[in-house]
């Protein structure tokens, strides 16, 4: 078996990016792992120059293990908005034909090199930290809540292993069966008469009553566990 059989794909994409510039007597400027949004298998570069980005597959079937999938010149566009996440930056790039493209990790780095070789209007999304985590994204209600119950777990697990003391392990097992008690309490409750447990929030639904209390109720449930 051959040397290069034995390297990751991503190893071989990246040293073959570098020999197809060479080659096409092209800058390589940039280039950096593609987020398509879907499950594949499959193993996508974006590639910067001065002229535009291409878009590379992997093809275990070419000499060059490269496929170009599309050729965007940056002339195509006049202005692109660009949005941090925790792990992927999204630019949306508007012109003659829009096109969206999501990268990973290297944003910043890529945001870099649309600032110094176009002239593209550049927007920067503003975004609080926690907006960038997986679950608060897309500011949807449901995956929010998701989101919260397993940062909850994931910090009560952090928790139980850095605090060495036995005491205050015994606390937080205490106030996660307090904290499930009376999520169970005010959910019943609250679906009788929500106004009866909402005390602040304008809106006072079921709905509502749903997502506060029966989080409070699974989130001491999980806690209970982690802390037995």
């Amino acid at each position: 078996m051959s040397k290069e059989k034995k390297q990751p794909i991503q190893e071989v994409m990246k040293k073959n990016l570098r020999k197809e510039y060479f080659y096409l007597k092209k800058e390589l400027l940039f280039y950096c792992p593609v987020d398509l949004g879907k499950f594949s298998r499959d193993t996508y570069y974006a590639a910067f120059d001065e002229h535009g980005i291409s878009i590379y597959q992997y093809d275990k079937d070419s000499d060059s293990k490269l496929k170009l999938c599309e050729r965007h010149p940056w002339k195509s566009w006049r202005k692109v908005k660009i949005d941090h996440y925790l792990t992927k930056t999204q630019f949306v790039f508007q012109g003659k034909r829009n096109w969206i493209l999501s990268l990973f990790h290297q944003g910043k780095k890529a945001e870099k090199i649309i600032e110094t070789y176009t002239s593209l209007e550049i927007e920067i999304v503003s975004r609080p930290f926690f907006k960038k985590l997986p679950g608060y994204r897309s500011n949807t209600t449901l995956n929010m809540y998701i989101g919260t119950i397993f940062y909850t777990a994931l910090i009560a697990f952090v928790l139980k292993v850095i605090v060495p003391f036995q005491v205050i392990q015994v606390a937080l097992y205490s106030l996660s069966l307090g904290c499930m008690l009376l999520g169970l309490l005010c959910f019943v409750i609250g679906l009788i008469e929500p106004t009866i447990v909402l005390f602040k929030t304008e809106e006072k639904t079921r709905e509502k009553v749903f997502y506060y209390y029966s989080y409070l109720a699974i989130a001491g449930f999980i806690c209970l566990f982690i802390f037995w």
